[in-house]
């Protein structure tokens, strides 16, 4: 539901960025994860292939196995991969747009293999080990356990199936 709109004010036009314009020119920016219908959205854990990225930490991880015991998270509707950590992937981390929603995917998250140590830090989760500071972005690929470059090449059939194993 809207907040009632001050006397004087006109209705807001939502813009091409999302964002809500009165005719004003004023920004009026929602703060809270909200449906269309004024509902507020939750986070929601759904099987790896339904993340919209499965395709593209399938090309990158050194493992894809690690893939087996992925999850996607689901926020307004679209599910990106938390892939765990292990198998040389030393921990893992999630930008999420509110730390409203951030607490809800840790707290969703805990307990499940690879995500030990999974914690809410402002709009990010976080899982594994904390990562260095001084990494270079090549030990940075290598903490994240993910090949120089995405291999050009689809899922073999084998990978399909230790992913669905």
């Amino acid at each position: 539901m809207s907040p009632p709109l001050r006397q004087g004010r006109r209705p807001a036009a939502a813009s091409a960025s999302g964002r809500n314009r009165p005719e004003g020119g004023d920004v009026v920016i929602l703060t809270h994860p909200a449906s269309p219908a004024g509902q507020d959205l939750g986070v929601r854990l759904l099987a790896p292939e339904e993340a919209c990225d499965f395709e593209y930490w399938a090309a990158r991880l050194v493992h894809v196995e690690l893939l087996r015991d992925a999850v996607a998270v689901a926020l307004y509707r679209l599910p990106l991969l938390a892939v765990p950590a292990g198998r040389g992937r030393r921990g893992g981390r999630m930008d999420m747009l509110f730390a409203s929603c951030a607490g809800l995917a840790a707290r969703e998250l805990r307990g499940r293999p690879g995500f030990h140590g999974v914690a809410a830090v402002g709009t990010d989760i976080v899982w594994g080990e904390p990562v260095p500071k001084d990494l270079t972005p090549d030990a940075r690929r290598r903490f994240f356990g993910l090949h120089a470059q995405p291999q050009a090449r689809p899922l073999t059939a084998y990978q399909r199936q230790v992913c669905h194993a």
